[in-house]
C-alpha cells in the first residue's frame, strides 16, 4: 500500500491544528475536510507518521491498555500475615494491602487480591464474596430454561421427554426471565451469591405459573429481592454479635453494639413480614382468578383443552389407528380359520369389526 503524501500547506495546517486541539481524527478531519476520517484511515497515517516525526505528542480516541498489575512480595507477606483475619472481606483487605481507601469494587487489585486470598487463604474470605462485573443475560434456549428449573426448582426434566405441560411452563419461565425489571435487578447485585439467591428464587417460584399477569411478575422480582435483603440484614446480625462477644468488658461499646442489634433486628422482622404478606397476596390474587376462570385440577374444562392441544391430539389419534390396527389383525386371523371352526363360531370378520 503506497503512503500518502503529504502537501506542504498541509504539513503546515497539522501544525496550526495541532496547538488548538492535539486529538489526532480532529486534526485529521480537519486539514482533509472528511469527517469520516479517523487515525486508522490512510489520511489519519498520514498525520500520524508526520505528528511522529516532529515529536508532537498527540492524543487518540482509542482508549489506553489498562496495564497489568502483579502483587509484590511485601503485599503478599502482608496478605498471609495476621493483619489481614476472618470476617475481614476482599475489598477491605485490598485497600489495607494497596494503603488506599479509594480503590473501588470490581477494580483490578480487588480482583486480584480475591483470587490471591481464594487460592491460598479460603478460610478469609467467603465465596459469598466472590464479586463479577459481567452483565448478566436471559437464557434464550429451552433446554438452559430445563437446567434452571432442574437446578433451582429441584426438577428432573428431559428436553427430549418433557410433557408437553410442563415444556409450555419452561418457554414462558424463558419470557419471564426476559422481563426488565428482573435483568435491572439482577445486574445491581454485584456478587456472584446475590445473583444466584435472587435468581433461584425467582425461578423456584414462578418456573410453574405460565398464567402471572405483569404486575404479579414484578411483585415476585419485589420478593425475590426482599430474600436478598434478608440475606444480608442477617450477616450484620451476625458480624454485629461476633464484635459483641469480642467487647464483652467495655461496657459503653457494648450498649452501643445491643442497640444497634436490636434496630437490625427489627429491621430483619421487618423484611421477613413483607415477604410473608407478598406472598400470600400473591398466592390468593392468583387462586382468585384461576377460580373465576374455572382452570381448576381435573376439571372437565382442563380435559377439553388437554385434547385442544394439538400435541395431545395426535397422540390420541395414534394410540387409537393403533388399537383399530390390533383388532383388524385379530379379526383376519379368526377368519383364516378351517370352514368348520367359523361354522362352530358363527362369526363373520364383517361382525368382527
Amino acid at each position: 500500500m503506497n503512503n500518502l503524501q503529504l502537501t506542504e500547506e498541509q504539513k503546515t495546517q497539522i501544525q496550526e491544528e495541532f496547538t488548538k486541539n492535539p486529538d489526532l481524527r480532529h486534526i485529521t478531519q480537519i486539514v482533509f475536510n472528511d469527517d469520516t476520517l479517523d487515525g486508522r484511515s490512510k489520511e489519519g497515517r498520514a498525520v500520524r507518521a508526520f505528528l511522529i516525526n516532529n515529536n508532537l505528542e498527540f492524543n487518540t480516541t482509542t482508549p489506553q491498555r489498562v496495564e497489568e498489575i502483579e502483587l509484590e512480595t511485601q503485599q503478599r507477606e502482608f496478605l498471609m500475615s495476621d493483619n489481614i483475619e476472618r470476617g475481614m472481606n476482599a475489598l477491605e483487605a485490598t485497600r489495607l494491602v494497596f494503603r488506599d481507601r479509594e480503590i473501588q469494587p470490581l477494580s483490578q487489585q480487588h480482583r486480584m487480591v480475591m483470587e490471591f486470598l481464594r487460592s491460598y487463604r479460603p478460610e478469609i474470605v467467603d465465596d459469598n464474596d466472590m464479586v463479577t462485573n459481567d452483565k448478566w443475560s436471559p437464557p434464550k434456549s429451552l433446554s438452559r430454561s430445563i437446567k434452571k428449573v432442574n437446578d433451582w426448582a429441584g426438577q428432573s426434566f428431559d428436553e427430549i421427554s418433557i410433557q408437553t405441560k410442563q415444556k409450555k411452563m419452561c418457554e414462558k419461565l424463558l419470557f419471564y426471565l426476559k422481563s426488565p425489571r428482573f435483568v435491572h435487578f439482577i445486574n445491581q447485585y454485584s456478587t456472584i451469591a446475590d445473583r444466584d439467591l435472587f435468581e433461584s428464587e425467582f425461578v423456584r417460584t414462578v418456573w410453574d405459573k405460565p398464567d402471572l399477569t405483569n404486575d404479579e411478575l414484578n411483585l415476585y422480582i419485589t420478593v425475590c429481592t426482599n430474600y436478598v435483603r434478608q440475606k444480608h440484614i442477617q450477616q450484620r446480625i451476625d458480624r454485629l454479635n461476633n464484635m459483641l462477644n469480642d467487647t464483652e468488658n467495655e461496657r459503653d461499646i457494648t450498649l452501643r453494639l445491643t442497640e444497634i442489634i436490636k434496630a437490625t433486628s427489627d429491621e430483619l422482622n421487618q423484611c421477613e413480614k413483607r415477604i410473608e404478606s407478598l406472598t400470600k397476596d400473591l398466592n390468593g390474587s392468583r387462586q382468585a382468578r384461576l377460580k373465576a376462570r374455572g382452570e381448576q385440577n381435573g376439571s372437565i374444562a382442563a380435559l377439553v383443552e388437554a385434547f385442544q392441544d394439538k400435541e395431545e391430539r395426535d397422540r390420541m389419534i395414534m394410540m387409537a389407528e393403533m388399537q383399530n390396527k390390533l383388532i383388524e389383525e385379530e379379526a383376519d386371523r379368526l377368519e383364516s380359520m378351517d370352514d368348520y371352526k367359523a361354522r362352530i363360531l358363527g362369526i363373520s370378520k364383517k361382525e368382527i369389526l
